[in-house]
């Protein structure tokens, strides 16, 4: 089997993180005489490896291009009658047209739903592709009930082929029940957001919450995350009055670091427009993070009843929910409490488990 590994050359978010994860998960399993199948990671020849931390998964190198033309005209010669898998939502169309045996994982097809949030590029290339990779790719994995019913809609033939498989939660499987700030006396009163700063994550009504809570409350914000290039830029501004009490601190790569912001916190604001397994709130539950999210399906389907749930089109609702979580310190820890149980159901090591099992039966 051979891994896509044109991830390690973008920006990590959602979808690179997730790749990386299962492909560290891979690497352990091969080492632990899990799997025996021989698996190879292809990237370019610049490709930062390092912080996988691989072991036993043999990595090839192929320079001649970059980024998606590498995709599209390297890694095709690099396959030679291998399964390619692609983790990133793409896949080279030249192996799904030649009958070589590709298989996909699309997390979800946003830009369908709410084109609004991204860059008219973004949207072409990936409408002109994900109708060949519903047709030739087998299997197609998502990670999600809900997105794999609404890939069905787009291609019922694919059907069958459509593997859903729910994301893994925080690094290495961990929940951290004793972490540092896991008691409610011991975190600061603040809210924190993770995530792109995107429409599609409705962070321009987080940041009109984060002003709100500033104003009247006296409550700090936190934004882990940044735009990019394929996502269309948002609109809010912050009033200078309140300016430093929201705080951007971009992209967070290290999970360390990023961890000591799940445990400084009061809560995670999570009220996305869109999600098919987001990773945000099971990694604050992994670390005694209450956790207030948006209540559509694909986040009921990943939370349960371990986060309180908010409309995320009514500002007033997302702030009232937050301010339950800050004013009745017995709901937070029964959210802390649940959101352990949950997050334990979650595992990077099932997920690659799972993926490997049914290449290999398909």
């Amino acid at each position: 089997m051979l891994i896509n590994g044109r991830f390690l050359m973008q920006p990590v978010t959602g979808v690179q993180r997730v790749a990386r994860e299962l492909v560290s998960e891979m690497d352990r399993m091969v080492g632990a005489g899990e799997t025996a199948h021989r698996i190879a990671l292809a990237c370019e020849a610049g490709a930062d490896v390092q912080s996988l931390g691989l072991r036993h998964i043999e990595v090839e190198r192929r320079g001649g291009a970059s980024g998606h033309l590498w995709e599209q005209l390297v890694l095709p010669r690099m396959v030679r009658g291998r399964r390619l898998l692609c983790l990133g939502n793409t896949a080279p169309l030249a192996s799904a047209l030649a009958g070589q045996r590709v298989a996909v994982m699309i997390h979800d097809v946003s830009y369908l739903s709410l084109p609004q949030a991204y860059s008219l590029r973004y949207r072409w290339a990936h409408r002109a592709l994900l109708p060949v990779l519903l047709r030739r790719a087998d299997p197609i994995f998502t990670v999600s009930v809900t997105e794999r019913e609404r890939l069905k809609r787009l291609n019922g033939r694919a059907g069958k082929r459509i593997v859903a498989i729910q994301n893994g939660g925080w690094s290495h499987d961990r929940v951290e029940r004793g972490a540092p700030g896991t008691q409610g006396g011991e975190r600061e009163r603040m809210v924190l957001y993770v995530g792109s700063l995107s429409r599609r994550k409705n962070v321009e009504r987080v940041i009109a919450v984060a002003q709100r809570l500033a104003r009247e409350d006296g409550v700090r914000t936190v934004l882990v995350g940044a735009s990019n290039e394929i996502l269309a830029p948002i609109r809010a501004s912050v009033a200078p009055d309140v300016g430093h009490m929201l705080e951007f601190v971009g992209q967070v790569p290290c999970l360390e670091a990023l961890a000591g912001y799940y445990r400084q916190a009061s809560c995670l604001l999570f009220p996305s427009l869109y999600e098919a397994s987001p990773l945000p709130p099971v990694e604050a539950m992994s670390l005694g993070c209450p956790v207030v999210a948006s209540a559509i399906p694909s986040m009921t389907e990943r939370c349960g009843t371990a986060a309180l749930y908010c409309d995320p089109l009514d500002s007033d609702d997302i702030l009232a929910a937050v301010r339950r979580v800050l004013g009745d310190p017995a709901l937070a820890q029964s959210l802390r409490a649940q959101g352990f149980a949950r997050a334990e159901g979650f595992s990077w090591r099932e997920q690659a488990r799972r993926i490997i099992e049914v290449m290999t039966a398909s």
